[in-house]
């Protein structure tokens, strides 16, 4: 069964690559980060969540992610493909921040998050 916990520390190096890597367009208040036990999948480290814009403007919300890390597969990884991980999960969040989510078809996630990560690690803002 999976559980999951509440990640702050992650949520402040989301809050550090978004600054860093010039993601302006992310709402870092409105993105929250949480580990999950206990998952099977071994090949995915991370995968980001939207509310449909039926259940936010039921609820009368503003349009809201959250990062899932599978604590299994990120928390083994070296810091910087974490940084790498967390970059491209930020990708799949439209310039809108509509609540809706980029798909991997909309441009080459790993050419992406590889350039901006390049960046990140040199200190430059790539925007």
């Amino acid at each position: 069964m999976i559980s999951y916990r509440r990640a702050p520390d992650l949520e402040e190096r989301v809050r550090s690559l978004v600054e860093r890597a010039g993601l302006h367009h992310v709402d870092v208040e409105r993105v929250r980060c949480v580990r999950s036990y206990g998952s099977v999948s071994r090949a995915t480290a991370a995968r980001i969540h939207s509310v449909s814009k039926a259940f936010l403007t039921g609820y009368g919300m503003k349009p809201c992610y959250v990062i899932e890390f599978i604590a299994e597969v990120f928390d083994k990884l070296p810091k910087e493909a974490q940084d790498e991980v967390i970059i491209h999960e930020l990708l799949h969040i439209p310039k809108s921040f509509s609540g809706g989510l980029l798909p991997h078809g909309k441009f080459d996630f790993d050419r992406e998050t590889r350039s901006i990560s390049k960046i990140v690690k040199q200190g430059r803002k790539p925007f």
